[in-house]
């Protein structure tokens, strides 16, 4: 019976242990997704016409999938997790994506 017991008390940890480490990686899956979006968003707003950057597919902050613009917000999608909410960013200037085989090109004109 004491077995037994100390049994179901190691499987416990074990599960909690293991639920909270899933969960620590599904929450940095999406912060390094917020950040692609607002440096994308903070560089787009200090671009001048003419401008080019690059925002590599296999990035330190996971694999960017996407590189989106719609209406005023960028969106970035990383490790096969679409962006929901994106990044507001403001800019006069024409703003261009390119998907090239191992980068996205942001063009602004």
């Amino acid at each position: 019976m004491g077995r037994a017991l100390i049994h179901i008390i190691l499987i416990a940890i074990i599960m909690a242990l293991l639920v909270t480490a899933v969960a620590g990686t599904a929450n940095s899956r999406g912060v390094r997704q917020q950040i692609l979006e607002k440096q994308t968003a903070l560089l787009l707003d200090s671009a001048v016409p003419g401008m080019e950057f690059i925002i590599p597919k296999k990035n330190i902050g996971g694999f960017v999938h996407s590189v989106d613009l719609r209406d005023g917000n960028v969106f970035v999608g990383v490790d096969n997790f679409k962006s929901l909410k994106g990044y507001p960013y403001f800019t006069r200037y024409s703003v261009d994506v390119r998907d090239e085989d191992t980068k996205f090109v942001v063009s602004v004109s």
